[in-house]
């Protein structure tokens, strides 16, 4: 009787061996790219933002970051169209903790309905 077109246990059992060495090496790599390019970064959440009058946006938001370093973030007020009609620079001197929260206010040249945070980056990054 012959065995060709079949496999045998043992091979059978080794494809998966190899396969699972694979998958878990494959996954090891996945997660050190997702830290290398998450680890020192600034990160920011919008919290919210009021409108205060026809011309100003208060922006309201957290970060994420090394608390010894500066951080430069750029604000944007947006019509019902999402058009940029305002735009200004905070920065965020160092503090003692991490995560922070921060005001900023934007000065619009028509009427917003929203702001946010468009781009933080530390400042001794910054060339």
């Amino acid at each position: 009787m012959s065995t060709l077109g079949r496999t045998t246990d043992a091979a059978t059992r080794r494809w998966w061996i190899i396969g699972s060495l694979g998958v878990a090496a494959m996954t090891a790599l996945a997660i050190w790219f997702g830290v290398a390019a998450t680890s020192g970064k600034v990160d920011w959440v919008n919290t919210g933002n009021s409108v205060i009058s026809d011309e100003q946006v208060d922006i309201r938001f957290d970060l994420n970051r090394d608390p010894s370093r500066a951080v430069r973030c750029e604000l944007v007020a947006q019509d019902y169209g999402f058009n940029v009609i305002g735009r200004t620079e905070v920065v965020i001197a160092p503090e003692g903790s991490s995560p922070s929260r921060h005001l900023g206010s934007v000065e619009t040249v028509a009427p917003a309905v929203s702001g946010k945070v468009d781009t933080c980056s530390y400042v001794d990054a910054e060339s």
